[in-house]
């Protein structure tokens, strides 16, 4: 398999697993990952880029809800290495959203977010998006089980059901078993059986330095929804 490489890249929301073709030969077969353990399964899709990249997007948010319809534009710009990633996201040309994560080997991942000083409205999170939408810190919460396999838009998944850290919200991901990266995502507050929001990534799409970048996704709430698109999107190893 081509190593599945996090640029957590919320940045514009998009977390995005990449492929590597340099490190080809040094993972884990794309078969052998649909059907590692599901510890195994986390820990391959959590490991941090082995290599220096950059990536440039622009693109567009649009937000439909009880409280009227909102619409913004989108600049992304970031770097990330092996231990970090550091992302800007103006949106509008006027509010700049700086984002670090940090993910050093061996420990736990840690992530800020830092507001305009004067945000002016409509500001990011009024279009329902949230900090860890920014971060996928999501993926990284506890592991409780894995439930039984599932297909979205015609893509087998592995399913995983996670814990918040203070234990007040669970998550059911879909992730593409033969690539890893994530396609759904469904919120549930502490027992309760209907997801309380919901998560959709699409338009996958492969670069030919082999790296990948979701160029859609789609949030949704009770009243609301979210869509968040990428129409321009430049993405490489440091150096090209």
């Amino acid at each position: 398999m081509q190593k599945l490489l996090w640029i957590l890249l919320c940045t514009a929301f998009v977390a995005a697993p990449l492929a590597s073709a340099a490190d080809a030969e040094k993972t884990t077969d794309e078969q052998e990952l649909a059907v590692l353990s599901p510890q195994e399964f986390l820990t391959e899709i959590r490991k941090p880029l082995r290599v220096d990249a950059w990536g440039e997007f622009t693109g567009r948010i649009t937000h439909k809800g009880a409280k009227g319809n909102k619409k913004g534009a989108l600049r992304v710009r970031m770097t990330f290495d092996p231990e970090s990633m550091h992302t800007q996201v103006v949106l509008n040309d006027v509010n700049v959203y700086a984002i670090e994560q940090i993910h050093k080997q061996g420990q736990n991942v840690t992530a800020t977010i830092e507001r305009p000083e004067k945000e002016v409205a409509p500001g990011l999170f009024d279009f329902g998006v949230q900090p860890d939408d920014l971060t996928f810190s999501f993926i990284y919460w506890d592991f409780l089980e894995e439930l039984p396999r599932q297909s979205s838009r015609l893509r087998e998944c592995r399913v995983m059901r996670l814990a918040s850290p203070n234990g007040t919200d669970t998550v059911c991901v879909w992730f593409n078993a033969k690539h890893g990266f994530p396609m759904e995502a469904w919120w549930y507050a502490k027992d309760q059986q209907k997801p309380w929001r919901k998560l959709e990534l699409k338009g996958a799409k492969r670069f030919e330095n082999g790296l990948w970048f979701v160029k859609e996704m789609r949030l949704e709430g009770l009243d609301w929804k979210t869509q968040v698109y990428f129409d321009h999107v430049a993405l490489n190893p440091v150096g090209k």
